[in-house]
């Protein structure tokens, strides 16, 4: 299993691969995305991977930006720490997300679901798959 990991903080993502290389060392990281710009160069480049752990903020966008550029056609789980918003509209839309921090139990839950999915049940994201989650007015308290 390929993985990429989207993440600008360094301690998350570092924290995330030792987890993920803890649960099963034959999994590869094959790269370390920390931008909205990086990860676009990146996917235009390279392989699409068997998985991706998103961070939603990053330095220079949300991820969601990222497909303003490509569409990706593999699962992505989106990491969090409290964006209470995108949690529950990622429920809607059957979009695997974690809480940061990510907790071991709940990482190996997500990589076994993934390891064995077929194909034909991977969507392809693309900008208009979350064009009513990023443009979503906040709730006024």
């Amino acid at each position: 299993m390929n993985v990429v990991i989207i993440e600008d903080e360094e301690f998350a993502a570092r924290r995330l691969e030792c987890m993920i290389r803890e649960i099963d060392p034959h999994i590869q990281i094959v790269a370390k995305l920390e931008s909205v710009v990086g990860s676009v160069e990146w996917f235009k480049s390279h392989d699409v991977p068997d998985l991706i752990f998103m961070d939603i903020h990053l330095k220079d966008n949300l991820s969601f930006a990222i497909f303003n550029s490509i569409s990706i056609a593999c699962p992505i789980v989106f990491t969090t720490a409290t964006d209470e918003l995108s949690t529950r509209a990622f429920k809607l839309k059957k979009i695997d997300f974690l809480l940061k921090p990510i907790v071991q139990t709940e990482l190996v839950k997500m990589i076994e679901k993934y390891r064995n999915l077929p194909e034909s049940e991977c969507r392809i994201m693309d900008a208009s798959f979350f064009v009513d989650i990023v443009n979503k007015p906040k709730k006024e308290e």
